[in-house]
């Protein structure tokens, strides 16, 4: 008897929704079983399409009685109290820490694909740079030339003592392997080494350039080195001799 008062209650305070056309789906069919057989509840039903009939048509509006207005604001006051606008503000939220982390997202992707080109734009630019610069000391008539062939590298080592001047073409060089880099040494009569740059390889061309400044006159040294090293470089050589050149 309990649970048949508790279903009732429930179905008698769905009546006013119903009547408002604003019941839950899931709930009408349950209701209008109900209402065939409870006499109450039908009256109920009778009295609020009555009180909705009348605030549509009546003029004045016609003011439900305190029953019936109370019986609806029990009703409607739980739909009222829904955080509606609050779900569709989490929903927003989402959206939108979704759409903000999107677009840094693209950003990021934006300025590292920036900088990798600016980086490739340096290379080219140093590889033209040294290109011409070797190119120019063709024309020196103080520019000697030595050929090399060494571990499968060949090419040729341009010197200027005059203008204390080096520029290096290197064919056949592998890249370097990932951390590592090419370095090149300047070697002087007592087998000292002092780094003269590095050599950077690159898989779209077949051959390296590289032009150095000589830190002292170059008449100090007799020739060069390249060994692979740590990415940055090294103070001195640590790594494997991958080819050289004496002039």
């Amino acid at each position: 008897m309990k649970n048949m008062a508790s279903d009732h209650l429930v179905f008698q305070e769905n009546v006013a929704a119903y009547a408002l056309e604003a019941l839950d789906s899931e709930d009408v069919a349950a209701l209008e079983a109900h209402l065939r057989t409870c006499d109450s509840c039908q009256a109920d039903l009778e009295a609020y399409r009555g009180v909705r009939e009348g605030l549509l048509s009546a003029l004045p509006p016609r003011a439900p009685g305190a029953s019936v207005r109370g019986a609806l604001q029990r009703r409607l006051a739980p739909r009222l109290r829904r955080p509606i606008r609050g779900m569709n503000w989490a929903v927003s939220s989402v959206t939108m820490t979704v759409a903000l982390a999107a677009l840094i997202g693209l950003n990021v992707l934006s300025i590292v694909e920036v900088r990798a080109l600016r980086q490739r734009q340096i290379e080219q630019e140093a590889r033209n740079v040294s290109a011409q610069t070797a190119m120019a000391m063709l024309a020196y008539p103080g520019t000697q030339a030595v050929e090399f062939d060494q571990n499968g590298v060949g090419g040729s080592l341009l010197f200027d003592r005059q203008r204390d001047l080096l520029a290096v073409f290197a064919w056949h060089l592998a890249p370097a392997q990932t951390g590592k880099t090419y370095q090149v040494w300047l070697i002087d009569a007592q087998g000292n080494r002092t780094s003269g740059g590095f050599l950077v390889s690159n898989p779209e061309y077949p051959y390296v350039t590289a032009v150095i400044k000589s830190p002292a006159p170059l008449a100090k040294y007799k020739g060069i080195g390249v060994t692979m090293e740590p990415s940055g470089g090294s103070p001195e050589p640590t790594g494997p001799k991958v080819f050289g050149a004496e002039f």
